[in-house]
């Protein structure tokens, strides 16, 4: 793989060896030396060449060290025609390569390769991977892959750094309105505080007031509780009246009644006392014919018949001012008997008023009756209903 298909990869801070690219290019140590210059000249990107004697590992030749003896004098022609191991016998070539585990992180291998000689800190590295294969590793590229590890944790470590930045602006800011919101909540505190002292007075001002309404209430129920006693007192003297109204009323249309009958009989006399003053009229004047017929013979006769006319004539004066009474006295009868009625009509009324006014005293003695005992009132029951008497309800 050529470096250039390397820097396309994105590498973790943590990666490894095993995560770089690597060449397996092994050879036996009887190889001649043309058959790897052919492959070094075939594949540029080649570090080196793995020497071994069947699974024992000799040594690695770098490819810049290997040009570097083959560009000598005579040695192109020498060791293209010789065997590697006669490289490996030259002290110069046969160096003792940095060999590392495949899990080993790039930055340990960058700082154990940079740490040898001078001479030898670009050698390519021997990996051992995890079937105890080898594999060689351009230094170029470990430095390479360093060098983007680090780029990309200062990159890293920018962002982190310009987020730390946000953080703290955001930090700061929130600051600013924590502070903000402090202050406000110290004035909803403030207000708060005098809410409640306004709300302590309220309270205050409610209970002065709850205890008036409290003396009120049972000063209204002492009122209710005297009122219902005193009404149901006037009551019963209002029925009795009433009573006794709708008695005087019967005993008046009862009178009324009998004074009727009595001018019916009045009346009758009047009409028998009239047709007797015509009979005395009638007489008077069959008296009075006869005495002018007679002349002075009946004197005597004719001082009577005046006296008959005369008779007849108070008789009629008499029947005519009985009849005038009698008239009068039937029209005051008859408005008696409307009175009486119209008193008896009032008295009906005024009965069902009361009535529906005991009913209403008694829902009030109820009412109070349910008054609660924790709040301070008396509980008053009903006194009892007052009956009154039956000939008012049925008058």
């Amino acid at each position: 793989m050529s470096q250039n298909t390397f820097t396309q990869f994105q590498l973790p801070p943590d990666a490894t060896l095993s995560d770089l690219p690597s060449h397996d290019f092994q050879v036996d140590d009887d190889t001649l030396g043309k058959v790897v210059t052919d492959r070094f000249k075939g594949e540029p990107d080649l570090p080196g060449v793995i020497v071994m004697d069947d699974d024992r590992l000799l040594g690695v030749i770098s490819q810049r060290r290997f040009f570097e003896r083959m560009s000598q004098q005579y040695s192109l022609d020498l060791y293209s025609r010789r065997p590697l191991k006669a490289f490996l016998e030259t002290s110069r070539l046969n160096i003792q390569p940095l060999i590392l585990p495949y899990h080993c992180t790039i930055a340990d291998a960058a700082n154990q390769a940079l740490s040898r000689p001078s001479e030898f800190k670009y050698e390519p590295l021997l990996v051992v991977g995890i079937n105890n294969e080898y594999r060689l590793v351009d230094v170029n590229v470990v430095l390479l892959a360093e060098t983007q590890i680090l780029v990309s944790v200062n990159t890293i470590i920018e962002g982190q750094r310009q987020h730390a930045q946000q953080l703290l602006e955001n930090l700061t800011l929130e600051q600013a309105r924590t502070r903000e919101y402090a202050q406000q909540l110290e004035a909803e505190k403030l207000e708060t505080q005098r809410t409640n002292r306004i709300l302590e007075s309220q309270q205050r001002e409610l209970r002065q007031q709850a205890r008036q309404i409290t003396a009120l209430n049972q000063r209204f129920i002492e009122i209710s509780r005297l009122l219902s006693m005193e009404g149901k007192k006037a009551f019963q003297a209002t029925f009795a009246g009433v009573n006794s109204i709708c008695q005087t009323t019967d005993q008046v249309r009862q009178i009324g009644e009998v004074l009727e009958r009595e001018l019916e009989i009045v009346d009758s006399a009047t009409k028998q006392i009239e047709h007797v003053s015509r009979q005395v009229k009638h007489l008077a004047l069959q008296a009075a014919l006869i005495v002018n017929r007679a002349g002075g013979e009946m004197s005597g006769f004719e001082f009577i018949t005046t006296e008959i006319n005369n008779l007849g004539t108070q008789t009629a004066k008499a029947n005519s001012q009985v009849n005038e009474i009698a008239s009068r006295f039937h029209l005051r009868i008859k408005e008696l008997v409307e009175a009486a009625q119209s008193g008896e009509e009032t008295a009906r009324s005024l009965i069902q008023k009361i009535q529906q006014a005991e009913i209403a005293l008694n829902e009030l003695e109820a009412l109070l009756g349910e008054q609660p005992q924790e709040s301070g009132l008396w509980r008053s029951g009903p006194e009892g209903v007052a009956h009154f008497p039956q000939s008012a309800s049925s008058s």
